[in-house]
């Protein structure tokens, strides 16, 4: 008798981890994991949104904890970018399902100081960021530079600082030209491509919408049926379609 109810309760216990294992797998194939620690935090949580067509949606909160901790499965049905937004700050990650991403960042610059390791997009993205932010940080300094040069010496400054703002702008363009050239296929070049340069695109599409093409035809191959791609293939659509009722070549 107690044989039977032995196995009874082995075979029960059997089915129940046999379900359990499944359903973990299931959650995976549908789910990337988002942990990491923000130092000094202030917060109480931070904001995944997720970049879409239709600018950026809200897509979920990530509390922290009172060390800064924050873990977190985030349901995902095709692979997209999103911005994690901490504070007034945010950062933009590209994750793969069943990635396992990690990152560490210090409060007070969230988008300056971030880490990330686990998905080899947003590790694209973190370079690329880096870049970027090292450029703004070159024109704050010229804009300081500015302001504390005496009257006398404005005229000559002035001429120095342009020389220097033309040639930190063809930096910009020719690191984020080299970055969606190395990448092609990838979603982050969505994010190269609209970069911008003291608050005006690089690569405006009135004069550079080949860059556009090509990014168009590389991720055709690589996410054909990908809102990101289809965006930007109606987009690309609608500016060769004026550009001929308007007799532009």
């Amino acid at each position: 008798m107690n044989m039977k109810i032995s196995r009874k309760i082995f075979f029960v216990l059997f089915i129940f981890l046999a379900v359990s294992c499944k359903e973990n797998k299931e959650l995976k194939k549908d789910f990337f994991t988002l942990s990491g620690v923000v130092s000094n935090s202030t917060e109480q949580y931070l904001v995944l949104s997720e970049v879409g067509k239709s600018g950026f949606t809200q897509n979920d909160t990530i509390p922290i904890d009172e060390k800064g901790n924050f873990s977190k499965s985030i349901k995902m049905q095709e692979p997209t970018l999103y911005s994690l937004s901490y504070g007034k700050e945010y950062i933009i990650i590209c994750p793969a399902i069943e990635e396992e991403i990690k990152i560490k960042a210090v409060a007070n610059n969230f988008s300056g100081t971030y880490m990330v390791e686990g998905s080899k997009e947003s590790e694209l993205l973190k370079k690329l960021n880096k870049e970027n932010y090292n450029v703004r940080l070159s024109l704050k300094s010229m804009s300081e530079e500015l302001k504390k040069t005496d009257v006398e010496k404005l005229d000559s400054v002035r001429a120095s600082m342009l020389e220097k703002y033309i040639s930190t702008k063809q930096y910009q363009e020719k690191i984020t030209k080299d970055f969606i050239n190395e990448n092609l296929g990838s979603l982050t070049t969505l994010i190269a491509l609209h970069r911008t340069f003291d608050g005006i695109p690089l690569f405006d599409f009135r004069q550079d919408l080949e860059i556009h093409k090509r990014v168009l035809k590389a991720l055709e191959q690589t996410f054909p049926n990908n809102q990101h791609t289809l965006t930007l293939k109606n987009f690309i659509a609608e500016k060769e379609k004026a550009q001929k009722e308007n007799g532009i070549k």
